[in-house]
């Protein structure tokens, strides 16, 4: 098919504009390469040497039509113009008669400057999947919108003629978690890495019951629900597990902006079970998630209290819960001077320091502060004996005051009233 511009001097323009553009460096075209196979009419988008997805297509009608060969990319156009090569009007992109579809990667094949062969949309899906074209690779239309925002200009696109199924590149072409598809992003699930399949793991930690956390300014990640709390850095092996520290196999890395992990990551330190499924093309990933715990995260935090360092045992980690930090109250009040009991017949959790007594309902009513209802969410949080409270409600109604080194993961209380701390990381 040709895309024919109005203007011969455009055209020329254009074909100046190009061949400038090729002759400079393409950081992004060095990350994506596109394979076809006519003899089976599928597409396979690599990034950073990684197969993201294989694609149905349409190639030509005869053999020879769809040019075999190492190609590039020289043109990308938007809702690309279409003219009939037997003759005809000129057909606007973007209208129902058009065949190109909403968008166009035109090919140096055969000489050609990028008007002549190309990937393209269509406007007839029931050609997808045969051989129909007059030379040029047809898409679904979502699929070829998807991959012109990830293919640049210089992109290699190599065009065989094999009978091997494209989809047999990939180790495993279906993961569920406890039997049920995690929402994948758009052709961002499983993907072939070297001999390792990996996966997104923002979608697989959503599905197995994780919460995930991404410090920007140290590249950290961060996995944890209320058994676990899991830190690794793209590109790093090194992986912490409540504090003690692993060497992955395979470290996480970063693909189309998102971070991906390995199944032996998943296996041990998230604690999936892995159960292949038809010879080991799908995978079950098998995590019973506790929904008692819902929305609760491990933070291992170093507490000092009034510039003493006050040791928790694992089991009394203090808690995330959205924004809420949670600390097990006993032990955090205790260190902080004040006094915790249980109030059997108000249901409540006391807590009295100096002339302030608190009262705190396990049945989420609002709590009382010195006998009277006090607006401030308490958040409460009873697990296996012990209550956690949200940290902003403790520092709110007694005055303590508290600092949070993120980054060293230090939370410091001064229950001297006569210090102030500062920073950017106060609750």
């Amino acid at each position: 098919m040709l895309v024919i511009c109005r203007l011969k001097f455009i055209l020329a323009a254009a074909t100046i504009w190009i061949t400038l553009l090729l002759s400079l460096p393409q950081q992004a075209a060095g990350a994506a390469r596109i394979v076809i196979n006519k003899g089976t009419n599928q597409l396979a988008f690599f990034m950073d040497g990684i197969l993201l997805d294989v694609f149905p297509v349409a190639t030509g009608r005869q053999p020879g039509y769809t040019p075999e060969g190492d190609w590039r990319i020289v043109v990308k156009q938007v809702y690309p113009a279409w003219r009939n090569p037997a003759g005809g009007p000129l057909i606007p992109g973007g209208v129902p008669a058009n065949p190109l579809g909403p968008r166009w990667l035109g090919l140096n094949a055969r000489g050609t400057g990028g008007s002549s062969y190309g990937v393209h949309g269509n406007n007839n899906t029931s050609s997808i999947g045969t051989y129909a074209s007059s030379g040029c690779i047809r898409m679904y239309n979502d699929d070829i919108l998807w991959l012109y925002d990830r293919a640049p200009l210089g992109t290699q696109v190599s065009i065989i003629n094999s009978q091997e199924n494209l989809n047999d590149w990939q180790n495993t072409v279906r993961v569920t978690v406890n039997g049920s598809v995690p929402q994948y992003e758009p052709h961002l699930g499983p993907v072939r890495a070297g001999d390792a399949t990996c996966l997104p793991v923002r979608p697989l930690a959503a599905a197995m019951g994780y919460q995930l956390y991404w410090d920007e300014a140290s590249h950290f990640l961060t996995l944890a629900n209320f058994e676990r709390e899991i830190t690794a850095k793209p590109g790093s092996d090194r992986v912490t597990v409540n504090n003690q520290v692993y060497m992955a196999g395979k470290a996480p890395f970063i693909l189309a902006d998102r971070i991906f992990v390995t199944i032996d990551f998943l296996e041990r330190f998230m604690g999936a079970e892995i159960c292949p499924e038809e010879g080991g093309r799908s995978l079950d990933l098998k995590l019973p998630v506790n929904t008692a715990h819902s929305g609760l995260a491990r933070y291992h935090l170093s507490l000092r209290v009034n510039g003493k360092g006050i040791d928790l045992p694992e089991e009394l980690a203090p808690l995330r819960e959205g924004r809420n930090v949670l600390v097990p109250a006993r032990a955090f009040c205790t260190a902080a001077g004040a006094a915790v009991s249980w109030n059997e017949a108000a249901k409540s959790v006391e807590i009295v320091n100096r002339a302030s007594r608190v009262l705190i309902p396990v049945n989420g009513s609002p709590p009382l502060l010195d006998g009277v209802v006090t607006a401030t969410r308490a958040n409460i949080r009873v697990i296996d004996g012990t209550s956690y409270v949200n940290l902003s409600f403790l520092t709110g109604v007694f005055g303590f005051l508290a600092d949070l080194d993120k980054e060293a993961r230090v939370l410091n209380i001064t229950t001297d009233f006569t210090r102030v701390l500062s920073g950017p990381g106060s609750v």
